[in-house]
């Protein structure tokens, strides 16, 4: 009845906004590339950076403060290269991980527990200790069965538990030079332990990597608290009162990890 078909009507004219849009994006894509900005806005953070640690060298009180300063500012940068290029499926038993080596606070625990000699510090500091311990453990429960949700039947068998044997000799090595006197392995087992640690927060940032993680985590705390006990030279019934919270603890975190679906 209407052939042939009217033609559709023309599109609005576009608004004095959407031209100025316009135009601004062509001079953008017809604007040749800045070489030299990245190099500019990167020379302007490095020279923040080496202003801001001067400035809190000059106002560093003692070198307590320094040493911390120190401790601080690596620990930041490891932690943010660790975890820079972590992959979306692993964020959840990256934060598991995360969650149980933060529950080192323990060692801070074990220390008021060993030297308080106040009734309340030390009471703080046993529920310092039992708590965080159950983070510790329940932290990597939950991990490990995050992990397993990736596992496929057709996977090769793992066997990480060898790793057990180079742990458990370490922690050896460690009571034999700490009994023969030698007054910096302390300090060395620490840092060993801290190493660990960044390995475990490192080792969650792939999928191959992130069983390792784990273990390098748990390999870590572990060699902390043993190193933390040897410095403290607790007496007999301090070692076993302290053996008994982190027992205590380690029991409800292993209860409470399981009990975790892996999904929530």
């Amino acid at each position: 009845m209407r052939w042939p078909a009217p033609l559709p009507p023309p599109p609005p004219a576009p608004t004095p906004e959407e031209l100025a849009k316009k135009a601004e994006a062509e001079a953008i894509a017809n604007t040749p590339p800045d070489y030299k900005a990245p190099f500019i806005q990167g020379a302007k953070n490095a020279m923040l950076l080496g202003a801001g640690t001067m400035a809190f060298g000059m106002a560093a009180p003692n070198p307590a403060f320094s040493s911390m300063f120190t401790t601080f500012a690596l620990s930041n940068i490891i932690g943010v290269q660790a975890v820079l290029g972590v992959a979306h499926s692993l964020h959840s038993p990256l934060m598991a991980v995360t969650n149980a080596i933060s529950g080192t606070t323990a060692l801070g625990g074990m220390h008021l527990v060993a030297h308080s000699t106040s009734p309340m510090v030390t009471t703080l500091g046993a529920m310092a200790t039992t708590l965080s311990t159950v983070n510790i453990v329940g932290g990597f429960v939950v991990s490990g069965k995050m992990l397993d949700m990736f596992k496929r039947p057709d996977d090769p068998p793992e066997y990480y538990s060898y790793y057990g044997a180079p742990a458990a000799g370490t922690m050896l090595m460690y009571g034999g030079a700490h009994a023969a006197g030698y007054p910096e392995i302390d300090q060395a087992a620490g840092t060993l332990a801290g190493l660990l640690c960044c390995g475990g927060i490192a080792g969650l940032s792939t999928q191959g990597t992130a069983r390792l993680g784990n273990a390098s985590g748990q390999a870590g705390v572990a060699l902390g608290v043993v190193s933390t006990m040897g410095g403290l030279h607790p007496s007999i019934a301090t070692t076993a009162s302290i053996a008994t919270m982190m027992g205590v603890g380690g029991a409800a975190g292993y209860y409470i990890g399981n009990r975790v679906e892996p999904t929530r």
